[in-house]
C-alpha cells in the first residue's frame, strides 16, 4: 500500500525525470513501481529494502550511507529525528554532482514544516513545492559539494552505569537507546536472570545495550543481535567493539534473518513505524520467536504498562509470568511452548 508522503511524490514526478535521482528511506517500496528506471532506493530500513530489493534487486542498497556519486538529485522522506536528518543532508552534499537538488517529502505530523531551516544548512533557493494529503514536499539546490562525511563523526559513545557494572554504549542519530539508558531497558537489565543459558538473542537491539551488558556478565555466551536498521547494526557493532565483547549482528526483517535457537531471547521491541504506533511488529516476532527458542528456552521482554502484551504472548507462549513492574514498564517472561 502507498503511504500519503509516496502519493504526493507522484503528484510531482515530473521534477524526476532528467538525470539519476536517488530515494532515501521510502516508506513503501510500491513507489517504485510507478516512477522511472532512473530512480533508484537507498535503504536504512531492512523491512522496505527487503520489499524493494526482490522486485528489482539492482535498483535498492541497504547501507549506513550513501557513496554513489552518479546522482544529479536525491529525495528524502522526513525522518523522526533532526539529527539523523542533518546526518542525512551533509552525506548528500558530499555525494551528489554540482547544482544538485534534494527533495524532503513529510506528513505534517513529521515536523515536515520546519525542515527548510534544515536544507539551509548545505542548500540555497529553498521552495515549498507541494503541500497535500496532510503532507508537505520541500526542494533546496545544493549550494557547495561538502569536501568529506564520515559516518563515524556522527556517532557518540557515552558510558552507562547499573549497579557494579558499567559499559560503554555507541550510537548513531536515531538509534534507540544511544543517549542514555532509557526506563524501560533499566527494568529489564535490573531483573536478567542469574543464568541466560549458552545462546542469547537481542531482537530490535538498537545500540546494542542488552547484549553488551549481557556479554559483559556472561562472557562465555554466544550473542546474536538483530535489527531491521542499518544504522542500528553499525551502532550495535560499534557498541560490541568498544566493550571487547564478541556478537553476531543481523539485518533482519523480524526473525527471517535470524538462524539457530536460542535459550534466551530478550528484547525491548518497538511499537512504532516512523511517526505511527504499529503492533504488528511485536505480533510478528512473538508468531517467530517460539521457534527460535530451544527446548525450555525463554523469552524476556520490556512493555510500555498500557501495551496489552500479556494477552499476544499467551497466544504463541506457555507459562506467561509478569517478572517486575512500575508505573511505566511491565517484564515478562515466557516458555517455549511445546
Amino acid at each position: 500500500m502507498m503511504t500519503s508522503e509516496s502519493l504526493v511524490l507522484l503528484r510531482n514526478k515530473e521534477y524526476f525525470t532528467e538525470g539519476n535521482w536517488v530515494i532515501v528511506n521510502p516508506m513503501d517500496s510500491a513507489i517504485f513501481y510507478e516512477l522511472d528506471e532512473n530512480i533508484k532506493g537507498f535503504h536504512q530500513f531492512y523491512d522496505i529494502y527487503e520489499e524493494a530489493y526482490a522486485a528489482d534487486f539492482t535498483r535498492h542498497e541497504f547501507n549506513t550511507h550513501i557513496t554513489d556519486t552518479s546522482f544529479n538529485g536525491a529525495i528524502i522522506y522526513m525522518p523522526k529525528v533532526k539529527k539523523h536528518l542533518l546526518m542525512l543532508l551533509e552525506n548528500l552534499a558530499h555525494v551528489l554532482k554540482p547544482g544538485g537538488q534534494i527533495f524532503i517529502v513529510g506528513h505534517n505530523k513529521s515536523g515536515i514544516k520546519s525542515c527548510a531551516k534544515q536544507l539551509e544548512t548545505v542548500c540555497e533557493n529553498i521552495n515549498k513545492v507541494d503541500s497535500a494529503k496532510h503532507c508537505g514536499l520541500f526542494v533546496g539546490t545544493v549550494n557547495a559539494t561538502k569536501p568529506h562525511f564520515n559516518i563515524d563523526d556522527y556517532l557518540t559513545q557515552q558510558t552507562y552505569q547499573l549497579g557494579e557494572h558499567q559499559w560503554e554504549v555507541c550510537g548513531l542519530p536515531s538509534v534507540f537507546s544511544q543517549d542514555a539508558l532509557d526506563p524501560g531497558t533499566k527494568l529489564l537489565l535490573e531483573n536478567l536472570p542469574k543464568d541466560v543459558g549458552s545462546d542469547v538473542l537481542d531482537f530490535a537491539c538498537g545500540a546494542g545495550v542488552i547484549a553488551a551488558f549481557v556479554g559483559m556478565r556472561h562472557p562465555n555466551v554466544r550473542l546474536v543481535l538483530s535489527d531491521v536498521s542499518s544504522l542500528a547494526l553499525y551502532s550495535a557493532q560499534k557498541t560490541l567493539a568498544a566493550n571487547n565483547i564478541s556478537g553476531e549482528v543481523v539485518a533482519s526483517n523480524g526473525l527471517s534473518n535470524v538462524a539457530g535457537n536460542f535459550t534466551h531471547i530478550i528484547t525491548n521491541p518497538p511499537f512504532h513505524t516512523g511517526i505511527r504506533t504499529d503492533y504488528g511488529i511485536v505480533a510478528e516476532f512473538l508468531a517467530q520467536a517460539n521457534s527460535h527458542l530451544v527446548n525450555q528456552g525463554r523469552l524476556l521482554i520490556v512493555a510500555n504498562s498500557f501495551l496489552n502484551y500479556a494477552q499476544a504472548i499467551e497466544n504463541h507462549f506457555t507459562n506467561v509470568h509478569t517478572v517486575a513492574k512500575n508505573n511505566k514498564f511491565v517484564i515478562y517472561t515466557s516458555v517455549k511452548a511445546k
